[in-house]
């Protein structure tokens, strides 16, 4: 019986866990987690806002699904050593030290918190928000609040700052930069931004918060040398990759700090392998291998490398970024790269508007729309944002850069699906078939048909 051990029950891990399961129904399969039991990360806001009440709301799969594929859970559990010559795996847990031995392992400890160095920054009253322990204090915390502040640039921390403002609260939003940079192009950000402030969301934007103001619990923070009131500050400045376990047994780590792993998942030691936000991972486009700590693209990776720790041998090219997400009323999607991601992987790219299809009879189906195409026009990235209908395109958008199609064989067919269907049926109305009226068969279009009683289709 191959023994198969999940070090992590984020996404990654559990997605490892039943994806070896499936590969391998007689092997042994234990998990390993810190958690009281495994949770969705990106469910956080949702238990700040109060839609769901504890981590059980966000759980990554039942337990029934666990038992029917013989998962074994340890929790709250800590790996304090990982001996790869001996394969065993040390384990902490309720206060009792016990060893396992493994045939393979799975590393998908993911990250912790990166918070800036910013005077204050200990006070009570600041919270960062990637464990349900953090988030239920930033729900006891605002209970007494009337303001917050809440510092990043990505999707989950203007969730972060949305589920706060549904509590009642005053949010100011702060970012040194602009939002969403690695996603967007600036001038959608910056469109985002004056919807968001039109709805109530305080931006704070250009420069970064450069003090937090507090004898013992947040007074105010210091923004372009301005004290502004409040109660509450919430980090949301990114994570960083969770190798402590992997440096201290001899897993070589790659240029951005993560594990280093091939397109397997398996890093530099034999039958270990990792995923999620503890591990780089290869880029679709070009196949470089990044940092990229987004919950798809850790579950894509964990679902391989939980098969290959059960024997499998599935490799990747690459994976596709795609991230979408609704807040204060727009709708958001990036797929693929912009052109801070292309940077950074040396890809040279042209940005172009998308336009609203001549056909559509939207008369403005989403607020604004960019391709993102390569030397040779292939489609490297898109973004899109709507209000309503966002979806519609986004699909189209996906698979385009999925494939990296050609862009001007791309705008060929550009439009709205609610038009590709009229059109489709426009075309069956003008065709003509034959029915079988009362008496006699007869050629008519569907339209005469449909004028006539008693008529039966016949092809």
């Amino acid at each position: 019986m191959r023994k198969i051990v999940i070090i992590g029950g984020s996404a990654a891990g559990m997605m490892a866990a039943i994806a070896a399961a499936k590969e391998n129904p007689d092997a042994d399969i234990t998990v390993l987690t810190q958690d009281q039991l495994p949770y969705r990360r990106p469910a956080i806001p949702a238990l700040i806002a109060d839609y769901i009440t504890g981590p059980e709301g966000a759980r990554v799969f039942p337990p029934e699904a666990l038992a029917k594929y013989g998962i074994k859970l340890i929790l709250p559990a800590e790996a304090t050593n990982l001996d790869p010559n001996n394969r065993v795996i040390s384990v902490s847990s309720n206060g009792k030290k016990e060893k396992l031995s493994y045939d393979a392992v799975v590393i998908a400890t993911g990250g912790y918190p990166l918070i800036p160095r910013i005077a204050g920054s200990d006070k009570k009253g600041v919270f960062t928000f990637t464990t349900y322990e953090a988030a239920a204090g930033i729900v006891d915390a605002a209970k007494s609040a009337n303001c917050a502040v809440v510092i990043g640039a990505s999707f989950i921390a203007l969730e972060i700052a949305e589920a706060l403002m549904h509590r009642g609260l005053d949010v100011y939003f702060n970012v040194r930069s602009r939002i969403l940079r690695k996603l967007v192009e600036p001038d959608v950000s910056e469109l985002l931004m004056q919807r968001f402030e039109r709805r109530g969301l305080r931006m704070l934007a250009g420069e970064a918060i450069s003090g937090i103001g507090a004898e013992t619990h947040v007074e105010y923070v210091i923004h372009k040398r301005k004290k502004i009131a409040t109660n509450l500050v919430v980090m949301g400045t990114g994570v960083k990759p969770n190798v402590a376990l992997a440096e201290k047994c001899g897993i070589k780590l790659g240029p951005s700090g993560a594990i280093k792993v091939d397109n397997r998942m398996q890093t530099s030691v034999a039958d270990i392998y990792a995923a999620g936000d503890c591990a780089e991972s290869p880029e679709l486009g070009t196949g470089r291998f990044v940092y990229s700590p987004v919950g798809s693209i850790g579950a894509s990776a964990g679902k391989i490398a939980g098969r290959n720790a059960a024997g499998a041998n599935q490799q990747t090219n690459g994976f596709l970024r795609a991230q979408a997400d609704q807040i204060l009323g727009m709708q958001i999607f990036s797929i693929g790269h912009s052109t801070t991601s292309a940077k950074e992987v040396g890809l040279e790219v042209k940005v172009h508007n998308l336009t609203v299809p001549v056909k559509s009879q939207m008369t403005k189906p989403f607020e604004i729309a960019k391709l993102l195409t390569d030397e040779n026009d292939r489609i490297v990235g898109a973004q899109i944002v709507a209000k309503k209908h966002g979806s519609q395109f986004a699909w189209q958008l996906y698979q385009a850069v999925l494939v990296g199609e050609n862009r001007e064989e791309f705008l060929k067919r550009f439009n709205s699906p609610r038009m590709k269907m009229a059109e489709a049926l426009a075309n069956i109305v003008k065709s003509t078939v034959l029915v079988e009226s009362i008496g006699e068969g007869k050629a008519l279009t569907l339209a005469d048909a449909a004028s006539h009683k008693n008529i039966n289709l016949v092809k």
